[in-house]
């Protein structure tokens, strides 16, 4: 996404700077502490690694006369929050596999959620993704296991997988925790094109939008559009300079699948962010 951004920041006629902090609570409390200093930076827009520790800084943000945007979740202190309909994403997914279990297993079988507790976003997607599953696909046994990141997919599923190797369905609040969870079912002998199983995630995935068109099991991503997630980067942060901003953005997400047309576009952005 940052190839986006950096294009829409150029026909803004505005100024863009990426920090790489990897989720890394120091990193990000570093970079934010040097670019508060920095009087050529107007506005911060911030995924944060811990909400608890951002808030102070988010308000010496503000206190500067800066703009703060948290990006994917709310801040107590905060101008803005540009959001992705977390739970609604969730919900989208597990009525996709849902159905799919009704035409493919007659409804019965065993569903892995690979859930995030851990911050806003997770939690408002494993609330989408459980609540719609279970209303939507009665007939299938729930097992939920943490997971966010790729290793702790792998670890996660195949501590399922252990118990219950026929597992028939995966679902992941985190599109990273999904390509985990993908290498396990192959590791475990699980054809990649097997007819009985549905992978699915939240979020963009290179690895498994390329698994998408290679035409595996994985089945369901849903996904923000990257070039308006782009654009509210840019354009939400000049919006509150010019005192027009809305309090929250919520952008529409998308379930893409291998018949999508859009498959091609994804996995062409997605590279592009990489």
């Amino acid at each position: 996404m940052t190839e986006q951004t950096l294009e829409v920041a150029e026909d803004r006629g505005v100024e863009v700077i990426f920090t790489h902090d990897d989720m890394d609570l120091g990193q990000q409390v570093t970079n934010l502490t040097t670019y508060l200093g920095d009087e050529s930076i107007d506005a911060a827009v911030t995924f944060p690694a811990d909400p608890a520790s951002l808030n102070p800084i988010a308000q010496d943000y503000m206190d500067a006369g800066k703009y703060w945007v948290t990006y994917g979740g709310d801040l107590e202190n905060q101008d803005s929050t540009l959001q992705f309909s977390f739970e609604e994403a969730g919900c989208t997914l597990s009525e996709d596999a849902a159905q799919w279990a009704d035409e493919t297993l007659d409804g019965e079988g065993t569903a892995l959620v690979l859930v995030d507790e851990t911050i806003q976003i997770g939690q408002e997607r494993t609330d989408g993704l459980l609540n719609c599953l279970e209303t939507s696909a009665p007939g299938l046994e729930i097992i939920t296991q943490q997971a966010v990141t790729p290793d702790e997919g792998l670890s996660a599923t195949n501590t399922v997988l252990a118990q219950n190797p026929d597992v028939d369905v995966v679902l992941a609040a985190a599109g990273d925790a999904a390509q985990g969870a993908y290498q396990a079912l192959v590791e475990s002998g699980r054809d990649t094109d097997d007819d009985e199983t549905y992978l699915g995630g939240l979020d963009g995935n290179g690895s498994l939008f390329a698994s998408m068109k290679a035409g595996t099991f994985v089945r369901g991503i849903v996904t923000p559009s990257f070039d308006e997630l782009a654009m509210q980067i840019i354009d939400l942060p000049v919006a509150l300079g010019e005192g027009s901003a809305d309090e929250v953005v919520d952008l529409p997400t998308y379930l893409i699948t291998a018949d999508s047309e859009e498959l091609d576009a994804y996995i062409e952005a997605f590279g592009a962010a990489e």
